[in-house]
């Protein structure tokens, strides 16, 4: 597996950090319910942006790999709308 691609999922583990934050941020309450939930915001959508970066460049670097890359891409994408959705409703 190409380093790019390592790269790529561990921004993808940034981003399930950034998740349990918002998930604590959920669970907690008083103000600082909206640090956390700021931070796991901007630590979660920075795990996405990086995937799906390092993902696009694997792509056209390893041809190999190109499937499996633009299917994490796809993921992170995915999973960026969905939070940005919920961010919104939140």
């Amino acid at each position: 597996m190409p380093w790019i691609l390592r790269f790529a999922m561990g921004s993808l583990f940034v981003f399930a950090i950034g998740a349990l934050m918002i998930a604590w941020a959920c669970m907690s309450t008083g103000w600082e319910t909206l640090t956390w939930f700021a931070r796991g915001c901007a630590t979660a959508g920075a795990g996405l942006i990086g995937t799906a970066v390092l993902a696009m460049l694997s792509a056209v670097i390893h041809q190999g790999w190109r499937r499996f890359s633009l299917a994490l891409m796809s993921v992170s994408v995915l999973l960026f709308v969905a939070l940005l959705i919920f961010a919104k409703f939140a």
